[in-house]
This record gives C-alpha cells, sequence and structure tokens, in this order.
C-alpha cells in the first residue's frame, strides 16, 4: 500500500499563495460556468463540463470552446477525467455516480456510458457528492474526490483492456480536521 500527501499551502506555506492570476477570459456560449478541467493529450486539448445545461466541452490551450458535446439529460456534472483511448470518467454529482463515456474527434452527443457505478452512501445533501476526480499513483488508478458530507477521497480502479470502471472504491486516507469541502482533485504523478 501506498502512501499519499496532502499539501496545503495556504496553512503551511505562505508564500506559495502569492500568486495573481495572469489572464482573466470569458468563454462564450458557456452557460452556468465549467466545472473540472482534463488534459488529452492525444488531441492536444482541454475538456471541461458543465453541470446546467450538462454537456462536456472542448477547449485548446488558449480556452477557446472547439465543440460543444450535449448530453441527454441533467446530470449535473461536476468533474471529468481522461483515461487514454478516447475514454472519458465523469461524475454526476447529484446522482453520486461515476460514468465512463467514448468520446472521440467525431462525438456531437454525449454517448450512453459504457459503464455507471453508483456509489450511494451518506447521503446527507443533493450537494455534496463527487467533486473531483484524478489519475492516481497506479497505472488504472483513479481518485474520487467526495465534496463534504462525509468528505474523504475513494480510490477505484479501471482497466486499459476494456471500456469500464471496477465497483472496488475504498477509503485510501484521514483528512485533517480543517478541511471542510473538496472541489476539486489533481494527482502530480512526476513528484
Amino acid at each position: 500500500a501506498g502512501a499519499a500527501t496532502l499539501y496545503f499551502p495556504e496553512t503551511w506555506y505562505p508564500e506559495e499563495t502569492q500568486w495573481q492570476l495572469a489572464t482573466e477570459k470569458d468563454i462564450p456560449g458557456i452557460q452556468g460556468g465549467l466545472s473540472g478541467l482534463t488534459w488529452n493529450p492525444d488531441s492536444g486539448t482541454l475538456f471541461a463540463v458543465t453541470d446546467h445545461p450538462s454537456s462536456v466541452v472542448e477547449l485548446d490551450t488558449d480556452g477557446n470552446v472547439l465543440r460543444v458535446i450535449p448530453s441527454d439529460g441533467d446530470h449535473d456534472f461536476e468533474a471529468i477525467e481522461y483515461l487514454g483511448r478516447n475514454r472519458y470518467v465523469l461524475s454526476r454529482e447529484r446522482e453520486r455516480m461515476l460514468t465512463t463515456h467514448h468520446i472521440d474527434r467525431n462525438t456531437s452527443v454525449l454517448p450512453p456510458a459504457s459503464y455507471t457505478l453508483t456509489l450511494d452512501v451518506d447521503r446527507k445533501s443533493d450537494n455534496a457528492g463527487f467533486e473531483g476526480l484524478a489519475r492516481g499513483r497506479g497505472e488504472n488508478a483513479l481518485m474520487v474526490a467526495q465534496e463534504k458530507k462525509p468528505l474523504r477521497f475513494l480510490e477505484t480502479d479501471h482497466s486499459h483492456d476494456s471500456l469500464s470502471v471496477s465497483d472496488s472504491l475504498t477509503h485510501r486516507l484521514s483528512l485533517p480536521w480543517f478541511l471542510k469541502d473538496i472541489s476539486g482533485l489533481h494527482y502530480d504523478r512526476i513528484n
């Protein structure tokens, strides 16, 4: 079993919080704002999600919208993570659900999920579900952040040989008392 380290620069390293946003950019045509962000090294583009209306948005590295891929309903998307081979995992906060979708350069409407994982535990709020996703330490690891009530990190496993996500979510970390909410997740695979 590996160890994970949580960094809270605003608590221990105040100089690291003294950054300024260099560029602010309006993204025309996007209603409700973007949530989640993932890099697809195969296409050289970014992907994000919107929750109302539910869609996947592809952007270039300057933040210009290349396309909007609408979904077939109101799914409260909060996060997206690229798994490779045109496969993406999307989190649906309100539904406590992870879904795997195949999205390629010809996709114009979000296809049905090739796999769905629902974790319906500790439901204390409709607005406190899966808020962040990140590829984890191992090749097949996917970290999932539950926003709050209870706030926690979970881990699931996926295989490059199939378009699926296993249903073996487990608790991985003890979280510090001062952490009140998780709104996103990134795993540094380099350090």
